[in-house]
């Protein structure tokens, strides 16, 4: 035998042993796949079963008007930022319902399935204007009533 057959019979040798551990890595990177697959299909189902609850929260959270800061004298910047704070979070949470979704059933939710909030200009000048408009007007209001029950005979 020659040393180039030996050459060659190594080489084949070698090549199948390569195949052979190319092969069972493939395999063993498709078992890991299918569990991080299964895995991830577990949590966005439980996701799922939450992300409107967590939406839910969310909008609480940044449900208190300025209006209502400036009125109970608390800071409006603070109640616009909270409010705006809230509504991008709950984009993301809705955002992550429409991926779950789409990864479980492999296409896309109906459009109305947890719709991203639409955009809007913060325009804060203008929140601010109106949150102190609208708690003077609450202020007046109450002031007025005050002095109709004092003042008035029913």
């Amino acid at each position: 035998m020659t040393a180039l057959e030996n050459a060659r019979k190594a080489a084949e040798a070698a090549a199948a042993k390569l195949a052979e551990v190319e092969s069972a890595e493939a395999a063993k990177a498709a078992q890991k796949a299918s569990e991080r697959d299964a895995r991830q299909r577990e949590k966005d189902t439980e996701f799922l079963s939450k992300w409107e609850s967590l939406d839910a929260e969310l909008m609480e959270v940044g449900s208190k008007s300025a209006v209502d800061a400036v009125y109970e004298g608390a800071d409006p910047i603070s109640a616009i930022a909270v409010f705006w704070g809230a509504r991008s979070r709950r984009n993301a949470v809705r955002t992550h319902a429409r991926n779950a979704f789409f990864r479980i059933h492999g296409q896309h939710p109906d459009e109305g399935f947890a719709r991203e909030l639409a955009a809007r200009d913060m325009m804060i000048a203008d929140q601010l204007e109106n949150a102190i408009a609208g708690a003077a007007a609450r202020h007046g209001a109450d002031l007025a009533e005050a002095l109709e029950v004092e003042w008035l005979v029913s």
